[in-house]
Parts: C-alpha cells; structure tokens; sequence
C-alpha cells in the first residue's frame, strides 16, 4: 500500500472531523456507503476501503440474484436479457420470482464483515459490511470503525427476512 494514499486519507479524516471520509459520496444513499478508513493490522497501519451496507439491501440482492436465475431457468429465452434494465417482460417475470421466493425462510441474511486482499487498484484493503441498521448514516459508519479498531465489534447472528 502507499505512503500516499495513507496520508491522503489521513489528511482527508483530519479535515473532515471523521474516522472515515467517503470515497464514491455520489453512489452513497440511505442503504449503502462506499467508505475510507485507517485501521491498524499487525503494528502496521492501513487503508481500509469500505463498503457498508443494510441486511435488507442484501436480502433484496440475494432475492434478485436467485430470481434472476430461476427465471432463465425456467424460461431460456431470457438467458441473454439485461437484467439490469427495469423494463420488460424478462424482469415482470424476476418480480414474480421475487415474491414467491422471499417466501421461502431460505433466504434469510445475517451481518457479516468480510476483509478481502489487497488488490492491484491500490485503494486500500477492500471490507464489506453488512449491517442491521435502518439506514446507513454518518453515525453508524464513525460506530463501525471506532468498534472496528478497537476490537469491540460484535457481529449479530440472528439470520433475518424482509417483507418485500
């Protein structure tokens, strides 16, 4: 990692008041922030480039994902269909799908933190976090990272559903 990047987001957390300073502010909302922050891992500090999340947000991505796939599962014509598009018979067919899946107690999602390697980008150590939280705000995530780094973060691992 470079002495760079860490300075940079030290210097930007030092300006902002905060444990973190934001690094994608314009694909941030209530439900998911991508995130910057310094943690110290074996004596030696780090860029940790985050990307935290709602459990409800990854219920509905796990309902989308399996959605997805059961439709072209059951209807091969839509195997080559954009499924990020919102229109179309292909994704009045993924809602269907979504609303008999989440259903099923199968999909239920707990929270979790995931630390990956460092990759090639040079942004830092890539983490998810998934969260039981209402919305992501400015207070959750300074909540996280003070729990983060100070070893107190509990992960709850009562699985959930939502109502879609």
């Amino acid at each position: 990692m470079s002495s760079k990047l860490l300075n940079n987001v030290k210097s930007a957390c030092q300006a902002a008041g905060k444990s973190f300073v934001y690094s994608s502010p314009e694909e941030n909302d209530d439900s998911q922030a991508q995130f910057q922050f310094i943690s110290t891992k074996g004596g030696e500090e780090k860029v940790m480039d985050a990307f935290l999340y709602t459990l409800e947000m990854e219920y509905v991505m796990k309902l989308h994902e399996e959605a997805v796939q059961h439709v072209i599962n059951e209807n091969p014509k839509f195997a080559d269909a954009d499924f990020d598009t919102m229109d179309g018979p292909h994704m009045d067919a993924v809602d269907e799908a979504i609303v008999t899946l989440s259903k099923d107690d199968t999909y239920d999602v707990g929270e979790f933190v995931e630390e990956r390697p460092e990759d090639d980008e040079g942004n830092g150590t890539p983490i998810d976090i998934c969260l039981h939280v209402a919305e992501v705000t400015d207070e959750v995530i300074e909540k996280f990272v003070k729990e983060y780094n100070d070893g107190t973060l509990k992960i709850d691992e009562t699985v959930r559903s939502f109502e879609i």
